[in-house]
Parts: structure tokens; C-alpha cells; sequence
């Protein structure tokens, strides 16, 4: 054999082993994620004792892969998520094409409410800032059943029980979710691990915003609602600080005749619990 013909034939007995190689070993599968280290700082329920209430409070450092706990027990006990399914009733909604973009708006139906700001017609905006439960009924009830139930599925929200009305689920009816739960959905959400498009994900982070500052974000959700004869409270969502992204939920529990009292308080404790664990700079509601 010639020296070019023995040249090419070993390109060719290289590239041949090459070729066996290559489809003779499969492709590493993805390492899993890493569970985030959780610290449980039961001193954090002073901040309940104080205020006369039971309550629990997660918080998840992404950067630092650190959850921390406040109350395990309760942390994990799951409550009707309120007005906080109002995100991912948004996300739904878009998804469905029942909310086309970010200027959709409805009409007042005339009916009084008891919360004065929602007797008005609302846009997106505004009913998310406001809580405005007819409006996001109204989303609810053109998304219908089975696709509100497909979702929450895809989500995996909580127990995913959608019984007691397709309109009123989230407010008494079976659904519920525990604050680790609602920190592991909102951790989706930000990470783009939801089944939404991200623009969707993008826009309703921004309508949750209730503080920016130079350099920081407060972002959040309330919920206010009643179970098991108390009275609930929640503000979940996350803070961006820097570099750093935090994702929260705070329950906060009382009797029922105290509800009104919960509607400051849960803002209150989730900005001194964000400064207790340095997510956040206490500071009064703007």
C-alpha cells in the first residue's frame, strides 16, 4: 500500500472509532438541583408573639441556595391561598389568551362591594394592586373549569383541588397551599420553570412590585380570607437586592374577629423578618 493510501485509510479507522464512540455513549443526564441548606430559626416568632398572632415565614436566598424557616409545623400546613392566587390567575389568564396583554381591562357591574376601589372599572394594573376579587372571578370564569384545572396541574399549585366553584376555589373553597409550597411556585416563576411564556412571567412580576428603592425591589402579593374559624393573612413574593434574589411567603393567623387587624400587620412582620435575615431595610409602607 502506498504511504497516501495508508495515510488515508487510518483517517478513516480514526474517524470510524470516533463515529462508534460517539454513538456508543450516552449523553450525561443534567445533574439534579441541589436542595437549598435550610436553617430553622424558631427566635423569628417573636416577631408573632409580639403582635398577638400565630404565623410562619419562609425565605429563599437563590444566590446562597439557603431556605430559612420560621415555624416548620406551620410552614407546612396548607390554608386557602386568597387573593395570593391572583398570580397565578394572571399567569393562566395570559396563557389562555383571556387577558391579551397588560392593557386589559373590565366594567363595574354596577354591584357595591365592600372594599370602595372596587366599585370602579379596572385594568390589570389596577385590580392587581387593588385585589379587586370581581374582576379576577370574571378571568376565572372565562378561563373555565378545565383549563383552570390543566394549569394548576402544569403548575402544581398546591393541592390542586379546585372544588367548591371554579370562581370561588381560591377564596373558600378546597384549594390549598402551605408557604413552603407558595415559595416553591414563586421559585419557578422566577427561575422561567413554569409552563408560561416569559414575557407572561416578566409582566407579572412587575405588577406585583409594591417598593423599588436604588438597587432594590420589593415585590409581593397579599391574600386575606378565613379557615377553620381564623382568620388568614399572607404577602408572598420576592426581593431584589443587587445581586441577590429572595423569594418569601408569610402567613399570619389570628381569630376571626381580628381580620381587619391583619391587613397592616402581615405587611408589617414581612419587612422585619426581611431585616432580620438581611433580605430587606425595615422601613415604613410608602
Amino acid at each position: 500500500m502506498s504511504r497516501a493510501g495508508a495515510a488515508l485509510a487510518l483517517a478513516l479507522a480514526l474517524a470510524l472509532a470516533l463515529a462508534v464512540a460517539a454513538c456508543g455513549v450516552a449523553p450525561r443526564p443534567p445533574a439534579p438541583a441541589r436542595a437549598p441548606a435550610e436553617v430553622v430559626d424558631e427566635g423569628g416568632r417573636d416577631l408573632f408573639r409580639a403582635a398577638g398572632v400565630d404565623g410562619a415565614f419562609v425565605l429563599l436566598d437563590l444566590a446562597a441556595g439557603r431556605l430559612t424557616v420560621v415555624n416548620p409545623a406551620l410552614a407546612g400546613a396548607g390554608f386557602r391561598p386568597c387573593s395570593t392566587f391572583k398570580v397565578p390567575n394572571t399567569l393562566i389568564g395570559l396563557a389562555t389568551g383571556v387577558i391579551p396583554d397588560e392593557r386589559f381591562a373590565l366594567r363595574w357591574d354596577g354591584a357595591p362591594r365592600r372594599v370602595a376601589d372596587w366599585n370602579r372599572d379596572h385594568d390589570l394594573a389596577s385590580a392587581m394592586r387593588a385585589s379587586v376579587v370581581w374582576f379576577y372571578q370574571e378571568i376565572a370564569r372565562r378561563i373555565g373549569a378545565a383549563r383552570m384545572q390543566r394549569f394548576v396541574d402544569r403548575f402544581a399549585y398546591g393541592n390542586r383541588d379546585l372544588g367548591g366553584g371554579h370562581d370561588r376555589f381560591w377564596l373558600d373553597g378546597a384549594l390549598r397551599i402551605s408557604p413552603r409550597q407558595q415559595v416553591e411556585f414563586l421559585r419557578r416563576l422566577r427561575q422561567g420553570a413554569l409552563p408560561v411564556a416569559p414575557a407572561h412571567a416578566a409582566l407579572v412580576q412587575r405588577l406585583i412590585t409594591r417598593e423599588e428603592r436604588p438597587g432594590a425591589i420589593l415585590r409581593g402579593k397579599t391574600g386575606l380570607g378565613f379557615q377553620d374559624e381564623r382568620a388568614i393573612g399572607w404577602l408572598v413574593g420576592f426581593v431584589e437586592r443587587g445581586p441577590a434574589t429572595y423569594v418569601y411567603a408569610t402567613l399570619v393567623l389570628a381569630p376571626q374577629a381580628e381580620v381587619d387587624r391583619l391587613m397592616p400587620l402581615r405587611e408589617r412582620l414581612t419587612r422585619q423578618l426581611l431585616a432580620r435575615y438581611g433580605a430587606w431595610t425595615d422601613a415604613p409602607t410608602r
